[in-house]
């Protein structure tokens, strides 16, 4: 009897959005994983490019714990660099390694139904929060060898699209599917207060540095999300940068473990589930 096989969300931003070596190493690594038979969900962000897009039109950038406060005019902007220039680079950069890809957003077959973000006394605007994951669509691109593409806009079901942090949307898929969740980013990993980079840290640590303020900026919303994912389901929980990721995942003394030691399990693909051609 074969061992199932557990999908992987991966999270990727920065560099890797951009054409040059980072999206070819991208697209290389997710060929290789597909022609194994791994499933996989890859969730995009894009901040740098929509603040760079902003900006063009005058529009000021403002985040709040990490998050970017999300007016009428940020959302446009929002919408039109994640689901319409990032995700069709990404996507097409991955068909042109092979790899059968679909690009999608959150907003797709109410995969990300969210509440808004934020309190009355700081609001985020268009800002949301999943409260409820819907996999069916995944699920069934998944088992027809697709890989999806996601775009982290989410809705709230009653006609409002919502800017939702990419790392919590690609936590929220990934415990809904029970995989593992792959953050990845361009630092070696969390950051103790010494500077150097923790291989592994629980949830009470993570927790931890949440509350005393070690974890800022872009790292602060990648720790909540790690915790959430832990708390609803996925299997495991890295963060680590793409250069760390290997055949078998990220390789072992490299970036960052979330609430325990797990690990993916050898992958074992019947001959029938094998896709070709890649």
């Amino acid at each position: 009897m074969s061992e199932t096989v557990v999908p992987w969300v991966v999270k990727v931003g920065g560099d890797e959005l951009v054409p040059g070596p980072a999206l070819g190493q991208l697209a290389l690594w997710t060929a290789r994983q597909v022609r194994r038979g791994r499933p996989l969900v890859l969730v995009h962000g894009g901040g740098d490019e929509v603040t760079a897009r902003a900006a063009a039109l005058g529009i000021a950038t403002e985040k709040r714990d990490g998050l970017r406060v999300t007016g009428d005019e940020m959302l446009e902007v929002v919408a039109e660099v994640l689901a319409g220039r990032i995700n069709v680079r990404l996507t097409n950069a991955l068909e042109g390694a092979g790899v059968p890809a679909v690009g999608l957003t959150g907003v797709s077959g109410r995969m990300l139904l969210v509440k808004p973000a934020g309190t009355a006394s700081r609001p985020l605007g268009w800002v949301g929060e999943p409260r409820l994951v819907h996999t069916r669509l995944l699920t069934k691109l998944l088992e027809e060898g697709l890989t999806p593409v996601v775009a982290p806009l989410g809705t709230d079901g009653a006609g409002g699209v919502y800017n939702v942090n990419g790392d919590l949307a690609a936590s929220a898929l990934g415990a809904a599917l029970h995989a593992n969740v792959y953050l990845v980013t361009d630092v070696e990993g969390v950051r103790g207060r010494d500077g150097r980079s923790r291989p592994e840290l629980s949830t009470t640590e993570a927790r931890r540095m949440i509350a005393e303020g070690s974890a800022t900026d872009g790292m602060l919303p990648k720790l909540g999300a790690a915790l959430r994912a832990v708390g609803e389901g996925a299997s495991a929980v890295w963060i680590g940068p793409l250069s760390a990721l290997g055949e078998e995942g990220p390789v072992p003394g490299a970036g960052t473990w979330i609430g325990g030691t797990a690990r993916p399990p050898t992958l074992v693909v019947p001959a029938s589930r094998a896709p070709g051609g890649i």
